[in-house]
């Protein structure tokens, strides 16, 4: 039997829990049981710093830190740094019974877990079963530690042939080894050997990852359902269906899945992350605004806090705020853009100087206060976009196409049409010329569009003047454009019809006239210029009449 006091006399320990009490009482524990080089962390950040700087051998963790970083999110951001390594040991400790928090932090794979309240002997039982086995499998942990994984590989395969005991955790290491290096038809026959003996939900999940990266995603996907019938709440499965399932041509149905692992432990940022990506291209706006809400909140003090989950939010919300009715409720709209608003002066205040993520954060501000009719605001946007713009020392084409977009959506037609002369005489290629293109079609409607108001109301105000003559002259400038709408086609209309009643008999007025019903076609009875039109039209028909056509 391991000697406890043995096992923990050289080890480097850190022991992590907001509460004093609990923080003191854990350290007289372990001293008892031997340790005598001990670290204390009061908090996650401070917890994540001495990790950063000290190698540890063991981490205690208590799950709930307080404010800030919990247990889950330390372990997260060790392993997401390499910070841990093979030979190391994380136990979390934890007096949470919510299935969310048990399982969300269980799919990080900490090495162990207590559960408080625990005795000193309920403590020195479950250290010396984990540590026995850890130091039986120390030579693969090196190896692994090393860099050698064909090195480990051997150990772990020899080990297990002498020592059939350590079936589950040999076989977790060789699994994960053999996926790493693609072996995934070794990977298949390793879980397989352990599911002879044993269901393990753990090792049916590992053999349906083979089966998919060996090409049998429908096989994959039935042993991830199969699995879930007997482990309903292992949320890594619904992770890989929603994967396989994606990769099958089914993003609904991976959403799906998705929501189904964030219902069961949604404190998982890269989960709610890949949620909200997946429901935004489902445009389920709603479903990836709260996703990306989440993995702002859970990344704010994660490894994982990053500028995008903030711009993929406020665009989610934007998308909400432009697909929302005239009976939407107007307070509920207000708290959405407010949130918007927020996270952009987050945004602002934690990425301050970092130019490109500025630049981001201005051309999204403009579009949202587009969305909400706010020209000035959108206007102030695209000017501090403009300026950021100028100071990057190589914009890319994106960043320029962006701009453009920025100058159109605030009629700023010159700069626009400058820039995008400059991007074409780039050498930009066979795709970008297409974005190009697509952005000077799009401006060359909007200055026609602006143009043929503006020659609506000229004519309008020379129509009020009664000057008959000029109004038809404006009215079928504008009409000469094929985007001329309804209203422009009715206005042109009725000028025609005035300058012939108030002048002499025009044929070929009422030629034009003709021509201009042609082209509005049916105005239906609910259409508000249905009146208006048949007024017009009636009135038309007798001069036509009187004309003798």
């Amino acid at each position: 039997m391991l000697n406890i006091e043995q096992a923990l006399q050289n080890k480097r320990i850190l022991i992590i829990d907001d509460l004093v009490q609990a923080r003191s009482s854990l350290k007289k524990m372990v001293t008892l049981l031997g340790a005598t080089q001990i670290d204390t962390a009061t908090n996650g950040r401070e917890a994540s710093q001495r990790i950063m700087e000290h190698e540890y051998d063991i981490v205690l963790s208590d799950y709930n830190l307080g404010r800030g970083k919990d247990g889950q999110q330390v372990l997260e951001e060790a392993r997401y740094c390499n910070r841990l390594k093979s030979t190391a040991l994380f136990i979390l400790v934890t007096g949470e019974n919510a299935v969310d928090m048990v399982m969300g932090a269980l799919e990080y794979e900490p090495d162990n877990y207590i559960t408080k309240p625990f005795t000193l002997n309920m403590l020195r039982e479950r250290l010396i079963r984990i540590l026995a086995t850890k130091q039986e499998i120390l030579p693969i942990d090196l190896a692994i530690d090393a860099g050698n994984p064909d090195e480990a590989i051997a150990l772990a395969t020899a080990m297990l042939a002498e020592k059939p005991r350590l079936l589950m955790p040999l076989t977790r290491i060789l699994g994960k080894l053999y996926l790493r290096q693609k072996r995934y038809q070794d990977a298949l026959q390793t879980y397989q050997k352990l599911l002879e003996k044993r269901p393990v939900g753990w090792a049916q999940m590992g053999q349906a990852v083979c089966l998919h990266l060996l090409g049998d995603s429908r096989s994959a996907l039935a042993l991830l359902q199969q699995t879930l019938l007997a482990h309903p709440m292992y949320v890594q499965c619904h992770d890989w269906c929603a994967t396989i399932l994606l990769s099958m041509g089914e993003p609904l149905k991976a959403q799906q899945e998705l929501q189904k692992a964030v219902a069961i432990s949604p404190k998982a940022v890269l989960r709610q992350m890949e949620l909200g990506r997946i429901a935004y291209d489902n445009g389920d706006f709603p479903v990836a605004e709260a996703a990306f809400e989440q993995a702002i909140r859970l990344g704010r003090y994660s490894c994982y806090k990053t500028s995008s989950n903030y711009l993929q939010f406020v665009d989610a919300v934007r998308q909400s705020l432009a697909n929302s009715n005239a009976q939407a409720n107007s307070r509920e709209l207000r708290q959405l853009s407010d949130k918007a608003f927020k996270a952009i002066e987050e945004l602002r205040q934690d990425y301050a100087g970092e130019d490109d993520i500025m630049f981001a954060t201005c051309i999204t501000e403009g579009k949202t206060w587009q969305v909400l009719g706010d020209e000035e605001n959108c206007r102030q946007a695209a000017q501090r976009a403009e300026e950021i713009l100028l100071r990057l020392k190589k914009p890319t084409l994106d960043q320029q196409l962006q701009m453009t977009e920025a100058y159109i959506d605030t009629q700023q037609h010159v700069k626009a049409k400058n820039l995008l002369l400059q991007l074409k005489d780039s050498g930009a290629d066979e795709s970008a010329l297409q974005q190009i293109n697509a952005l000077e079609e799009n401006l060359n409607k909007m200055v026609i569009r602006d143009h043929t108001a503006a020659l609506n109301t000229q004519g309008v105000s020379c129509y009020e003047k009664k000057d008959f003559a000029s109004a038809v002259a404006a009215f079928d400038e504008a009409a000469a454009y094929e985007e001329a709408g309804i209203s422009v086609l009715l206005n042109a209309i009725q000028a025609k019809i005035s300058l012939v009643e108030t002048t002499q008999m025009d044929v070929g007025q009422l030629k034009d006239c003709y021509r201009y019903f042609q082209r509005i076609g049916k105005v239906g009875e609910t259409d508000e210029r249905f009146e208006r039109y048949e007024r017009l039209k009636n009135t038309f028909l007798r001069l036509k009449r009187a004309a003798g056509l």
